[in-house]
């Protein structure tokens, strides 16, 4: 009977979680115009709307008045927002979300519109979505009952286990893309100001020699062999620039680009100085190979 319980419990909270992918996703889709995984998992789930369910559910099991569990949803939905912005920053060194410019904010991990959609939200589901829920699991056969959720389960935990793995690398890599843009940024202003000081050089050289309409000839012959040079200082840029995004993709994997994609407001501990930057170049990587 308990493993029946516990695999109800595991199952609809997948569901809400489930649900909060959609929602974080399609307002995404509503206010960029292009598809963006909001999901801290690979999996298109976000685990924080299974658990702020969870906690109305159970906490508020008894109460059935509608501003209470308002209310009540509210101050626990955003203490287990808080606490998981806090959690975040502390074990893997960056914050994903910053809600430091939003009206009503608490340190810049939860602010006042968020209190109100998930009041608003949890309020729904425990009074009206989580009966029905239950509904429809009672009927499930336990044999099925059983395969779905150790399915489910181990998928999760696979999913987990290299979410992980990807966040406890993610700072150092940004590490190391931050001295590599660097270096890449020095070099270029090296090879641009030597390309440039030759050209001077060697216009300042032409125009001293330069008499007569003969001379004045082979003075634009030379000035365009002079920008010639500096054009293809121009392109050898370019051509760094390419290797620069090809580098900073191949830096990072699949979940971590999208994580940097998705969270514009990502405050990591090394990098964030050239985060911008790095977003820019995996789009102009993107852009290039998807075209």
């Amino acid at each position: 009977m308990w493993l029946a319980a516990v695999e109800k419990t595991f199952l609809w909270f997948l569901l809400y979680s489930f649900v909060g992918w959609v929602w974080e996703t399609g307002l995404n889709i509503v206010m960029k115009k292009r598809f963006v995984d909001r999901g801290i998992l690979n999996g298109p789930i976000c685990p924080i709307y299974g658990f702020g369910a969870a906690l109305a559910i159970f906490v508020l099991h008894d109460e059935h008045s509608l501003i209470a569990v308002f209310l009540s949803s509210g101050v626990l939905a955003c203490t287990l927002e808080y606490l998981t912005s806090w959690g975040i920053e502390k074990l893997f060194h960056m914050r994903l979300w910053d809600y430091s410019n939003k009206p009503f904010n608490i340190n810049g991990r939860v602010y006042l519109n968020g209190f109100l959609f998930f009041a608003a939200g949890c309020t729904v589901v425990k009074e009206w979505v989580q009966p029905a829920v239950m509904r429809v699991l009672d009927r499930f056969d336990p044999l099925w009952l059983n395969i779905v959720s150790i399915t489910l389960f181990v998928v999760l935990m696979a999913d987990v286990a290299v979410t992980l793995a990807g966040l406890v690398s993610m700072n150092g890599k940004l590490g190391r893309a931050e001295e590599y843009i660097k270096s890449v940024k020095k070099e270029q202003i090296a090879k641009m100001d030597v390309h440039i000081t030759a050209a001077d050089e060697r216009i300042e050289q032409i125009e001293q020699r330069a008499q007569g309409a003969a001379d004045r000839v082979k003075e634009t012959v030379a000035r365009t062999q002079v920008a010639e040079r500096v054009s293809g200082g121009v392109e050898s840029a370019k051509t760094r620039g390419a290797e620069l995004s090809a580098k900073l993709h191949d830096n990072f994997n699949w979940q971590q680009r999208r994580l940097i994609d998705a969270y514009p407001e990502m405050k990591p501990e090394r990098g964030r100085s050239v985060l911008s930057e790095i977003r820019a170049q995996l789009a102009k990587y993107g852009r290039k190979h998807n075209a």
